[in-house]
């Protein structure tokens, strides 16, 4: 567990945000049975605030319980809406870099998706590591894969560019992890880092409960995401929110050894505090309306599923109670399907499913993939209420 001080300025000066209890410590690991779903190992999150930078980080984060095998499956690809957003922030990127025969090393990179846009697209050569990545890579003479975490031996990869998406706040030491990416492209002053994450202010502001995870050790706002690059050797180039502010990108370069941090605090940090507050004030709230919504449902006789079998979806069914009456969970990734929900034990079935099975409800758990979702039911022909939770 984390000690009673901030992963990023290291201030002791703490508040409670939420105590999440008895989770599932993986949301994106696929069980083979009901059964081995059911028994997934769990956690608590213990949520807390920096009064000094304004991170958010669970106290109760224990790196050892975490898994990332090839049997951890998060890919957002296989839906049109994010595949547009991936694409896009591709062709920015390469335009803004002049990626064009480069080599980029991407740290987290899953199946390797993003890092074959920027290769297909560019021209360019990669090096992808992930304990979770596939043995094979899908284009070998372009791209090599790594199965293993990001560590002092990548130096030996030179790289004119480094991408880490939804990876830093995986990462019980950030600092730490970020002054070692700044080490291994120091000798390359021209190389730029991408990292993005969840917005942590999105997060708040939205009451988007079902975003806390045990995975998650720290939920960066704009604040804290700055200071901690800057801490770590690098200076902000960019950074901003993305993908309907639900992210925030940030683009650095190593900071020359003779320079200073700016650490300077955008936005203030007593705002932000304002909007923690809120937060802790109606998260009971939403989790209490919802189980509501899920008995009237049921009472009605109604069948409900949810779309969406990613971290969103299983921190849902896990915190409303009544979500046994929910038996199904679709999710458009093939490599799902067939598949358990971990700690409440649905079953993931595919787009084709409600065809024949009907749903009065169905929800959503990200308002961005509403409209692809509700073209899909047309074209099956399935007439359902889309809800956003």
């Amino acid at each position: 567990m984390l000690e009673g001080r901030c992963p990023v300025c290291g201030a002791s000066d703490l508040s409670p945000v939420v105590d999440v209890l008895d989770v599932p410590i993986h949301c994106n690991l696929l069980w083979d049975t009901r059964e081995d779903a059911l028994a997934a190992p769990r956690g608590d999150v213990r949520l807390r605030f920096c009064r000094d930078c304004g991170h958010i980080f669970n106290i109760a984060f224990d790196p050892g319980r975490l898994e990332y095998s090839h049997q951890y499956e998060n890919s957002l690809h296989f839906s049109a809406r994010f595949r547009q957003y991936a694409e896009g922030l591709a062709r920015a990127l390469i335009e803004r870099y002049a990626l064009h025969g480069k080599t980029i090393v991407e740290i987290g990179c899953g199946h390797g998706e993003f890092l074959g846009l920027l290769c297909e697209m560019g021209g360019n050569h990669g090096y992808g590591f992930d304990p979770a990545c596939p043995e094979t890579s899908p284009d070998p003479e372009r791209i090599v894969f790594i199965r293993d975490f990001y560590s002092e031996d990548a130096a030996r990869f030179p790289a004119d560019f480094v991408v880490c998406r939804q990876t830093l706040e995986h990462v019980r030491d950030p600092v730490g992890f970020l002054s070692l990416v700044c080490r291994s492209i120091r000798e390359h002053l021209a190389a730029v880092a991408f990292f993005e994450v969840p917005n942590a202010d999105f997060i708040l502001r939205q009451l988007s409960v079902w975003d806390i995870i045990y995975e998650h050790v720290s939920y960066f706002w704009a604040g804290s995401l700055r200071r901690a690059l800057e801490v770590s050797g690098f200076d902000v180039l960019d950074l901003k929110p993305t993908f309907g502010e639900q992210y925030l990108c940030v683009e650095a370069r190593v900071r020359p050894a003779d320079g200073e941090p700016a650490l300077e605090n955008i936005g203030a940090v007593d705002e932000f505090a304002g909007v923690v507050n809120l937060f802790r004030e109606r998260y009971q709230d939403t989790c209490k309306a919802w189980r509501q919504r899920l008995d009237r449902v049921a009472n009605d006789g109604q069948r409900a599923v949810v779309w969406g079998a990613g971290s969103k979806g299983v921190t849902f069914l896990n915190l409303v109670r009544g979500s046994g009456e929910i038996s199904h969970v679709v999710d458009v990734n093939p490599r799902k399907h067939g598949k358990f929900i971990a700690g409440t034990g649905q079953a993931i079935v595919g787009p084709e499913f409600l065809k024949d099975y009907r749903p009065d409800r169905v929800m959503v758990m990200n308002p961005l993939y509403v409209d692809e979702i509700r073209q899909c039911l047309h074209r099956l022909g399935v007439v359902a209420d889309v809800v956003c939770a």
